[in-house]
């Protein structure tokens, strides 16, 4: 007897918003941020993502008086 084949599953992929970004850190540096972001309630990423995106504002600010 002649076995039945699984029906094929469609898959959506999902659209990423953003666009990667690579950072590399030192060991302690990588230690101290995970115990920030943990503190937080965060993930690394998101941490990361919450300390650039509000130097950029400080820096954008800053710019803006000149």
């Amino acid at each position: 007897m002649a076995k039945k084949r699984a029906e094929k599953v469609i898959t959506t992929r999902q659209v990423r918003s953003g666009r990667p970004v690579r950072l590399d850190l030192t060991e302690a540096d990588h230690k101290r941020m995970e115990r920030l972001a943990t503190e937080r309630g965060l993930s690394k990423a998101s941490y990361a993502r919450m300390a650039v995106l509000k130097q950029m504002k400080a820096d954008e600010s800053e710019g803006s008086g000149k």
